[in-house]
């Protein structure tokens, strides 16, 4: 186990279990270790790098052995930019998982399909996440997202709420080819 993750169950004091849309129709933005961690985050994450780098949460957990994920993170390493680039995951019910902590509790054990979210989790999301996004645009020079449209519109409408300038790259059947370039882009 990590430092990092170590650390986060020192605040989180997790219990392992599973958080799941499928098994809980409760609110999960509203599960105490979801809420722990969206404090956590807020009062403890940072980094130095200069650009944040927006990716959307996936099924696979943990995110690294996604297809998209993999692509970028292959992408970054080509050009040497893990040192400049911040890798964020936007994610329902996390907000926002860095790199880092992707394969700690509980960001490898959550599920929360997108297709399943209603129209009012849905702009709970959006408000929710408006205080992470403000947090990492303080952190970074530059906020740029490579996303679905689900992951997309909810950025967009989070960062217009919050007065935030975020690029953002939509994706659909072209995403390996989306996140390739715009990494290499920002490589010149």
């Amino acid at each position: 186990m990590s430092s990092a993750c170590e650390r986060l169950y020192e605040y989180l004091k997790p219990d392992f279990t599973r958080i799941s849309k499928k098994d809980n129709t409760d609110d999960l933005f509203r599960h105490p270790v979801v809420m722990r961690w969206h404090h956590y985050f807020l009062e403890n994450w940072n980094s130095d790098k200069e650009i944040g780098l927006l990716l959307p949460c996936t099924v696979v957990k943990p995110y690294s052995l996604s297809p998209t994920h993999k692509i970028a993170y292959a992408t970054l390493n080509k050009y040497n930019l893990e040192e400049k680039v911040q890798v964020y995951s936007v994610s329902e019910p996390m907000l926002l998982v860095p790199k880092e902590l992707e394969e700690c509790y509980p960001f490898n054990s959550y599920d929360y399909p997108p297709r399943l979210m209603s129209k009012e989790e849905k702009e709970e999301f959006i408000m929710l996440l408006t205080k992470p996004l403000i947090k990492v645009s303080m952190l970074h020079k530059r906020l740029i997202g490579i996303l679905p449209r689900h992951h997309y519109e909810i950025v967009k409408r989070a960062a217009e709420i919050s007065n935030l300038k975020i690029t953002i790259y939509p994706y659909g059947r072209l995403a390996f080819k989306t996140i390739a370039n715009v990494i290499t882009s920002i490589s010149s």
